[in-house]
């Protein structure tokens, strides 16, 4: 059992049982601290005790604060050993989290018995946005974005994980502590091959990893890069694909879609020109990439205007697009990756007939909507079948004459006249609020 000592307590901290995970530089341990995990790091450096030192001193604005979330596991304080050496850092535990590619890929979500719609996955991107947003805002720059670092709860939150290997600057001296890891296929085509250990990233760098992320979340998994190559020879690697500037809808592109590529032209036009802007005006000009404030207002847009398909309670769609594509497409191709129900024909009175949803964005909430303010939006989770189970229309009806026969005896007979009107307005309002309700979604 190793006990070490946390620097902005003095209190004892434990490590618990073996380490539940492996980051590459340290390990992550349990420790008797509730709701707070330990990275041990293997072989800790003067480096890594100075980088912390800032990221502890200059933590980011939590964006979620006000939802009870954590949206990034930051470093809370230095752990020392019984030599006052430093050894790692104390860090918030995200619970309940699935690591993103088990939220967009559909084996992972069957495996895992996931029940996520298209709408859940734009509002994730959309909160992914919005918290990358907050964090280059206060000066950081993530490096190694992908789906392994983000986890995302039942509301649609994600969190960053892994936050101890963005790139650090010192406020005070300029210092420079540079994120010396990337992962292929989110590496911008500049950066590719280079050194990172020399060089300094900036949110530019960050902008066309956050790209991949969302056309990952919202294409089911497919990259911008995976398509038919029509080219001479062999297909280039994904980072030769990426240096050479071949996406799906690259001018003259050498990389063609195929039968199961999801077409660009599903999402809102706003997220298509966020695309375009990113991997084709982005590819010649870093510059002109989409920040993570322009995601956040082209994915608010969006979000707002899907809407669900009539036919299946589980497929969402955009307006703009004007007709559900998921059900063309498991039409077309037998493979549907938002799996639900056919709706009744009269189903007037239930709101799904889909099994319970662990995860399922059926109704967002804008929280905060101002201008240069983070934006939020909470997936409500439906975790059990709501019905609204009707009075039956006799049972009303016996109900109503009841009570008027009774305030005719005690009262007069304009009392009772003016009770059936009453009862036949409050009818006709819930009536009519149920059928704009089954047509505004």
């Amino acid at each position: 059992m190793t006990v070490l000592t946390c620097t902005s307590t003095g209190q004892s901290i434990t490590l618990l049982g073996e380490a539940i995970a492996d980051s590459g530089e340290g390990k992550i341990w349990r420790t008797n601290r509730n709701g707070y995990l330990a990275k041990i790091y293997h072989s800790p450096t003067p480096e890594h005790v100075q980088k912390l030192a800032v990221m502890i001193m200059h933590r980011p604005k939590e964006p979620n604060s006000h939802l009870n979330h954590i949206s990034f596991a930051w470093p809370k304080s230095v752990l020392k050993d019984a030599q006052a050496n430093c050894v790692g850092f104390l860090m918030p535990e995200i619970k309940e989290g699935k690591e993103l590619i088990d939220v967009y890929n559909l084996k992972r979500r069957k495996t895992l018995k996931l029940d996520v719609d298209w709408r859940f996955l734009h509002t994730t991107a959309l909160n992914i946005a919005s918290i990358i947003e907050a964090i280059h805002i206060s000066g950081y720059v993530l490096g190694d974005i992908k789906p392994q670092n983000i986890l995302v709860n039942d509301r649609a939150l994600p969190s960053i994980i892994d936050t101890d290997s963005f790139q650090v600057r010192n406020p005070k001296n300029n210092k420079v502590y540079r994120c010396l890891v990337g992962s292929e296929g989110f590496t911008p085509p500049e950066l590719i091959d280079k050194d990172f250990s020399s060089i300094d990233q900036t949110e530019v760098h960050d902008r066309f990893r956050l790209a991949v992320i969302i056309y990952q979340l919202l294409f089911g998994g497919q990259t911008p890069f995976t398509g038919k190559w029509i080219g001479a020879g062999e297909p280039p690697e994904a980072n030769d694909r990426i240096r050479d500037g071949l996406w799906l809808y690259a001018p003259n592109s050498l990389i063609q879609p195929v039968d199961i590529t999801i077409p660009l032209e599903i999402v809102h036009p706003e997220v298509q020109r966020c695309f375009l802007r990113c991997f084709n005006d982005g590819y010649k000009n870093s510059n002109l990439r989409p920040t993570a404030r322009d995601w956040v207002k082209a994915l608010r847009l969006a979000v707002n205007e899907l809407t669900i398909c009539g036919k299946v309670d589980s497929h969402y769609y955009s307006r703009n697009y004007g007709k559900c594509y998921w059900c063309d497409r498991s039409t077309k191709l037998g493979i549907d990756i938002f799996p639900g129900f056919a709706r009744p024909k009269q189903a007037a009175f239930i709101e799904s007939t889909s099994q319970a949803k662990v995860f399922a964005a059926t109704k967002t909430l804008e929280l905060v909507n101002q201008e240069q303010k983070i934006i939020t939006v909470v997936g409500k989770v439906t975790n059990i079948h709501y019905f609204h189970q009707p009075i039956s229309r006799n049972v009303l009806v016996a109900w109503i004459v009841g009570i008027g026969l009774l305030l005719c005896f005690i009262f007069d007979w304009y009392i009772m006249f003016a009770w059936f009107c009453y009862s036949c307005l409050i009818i006709f309002l819930c009536a009519l609020g149920r059928k704009l309700n089954r047509i505004k979604i």
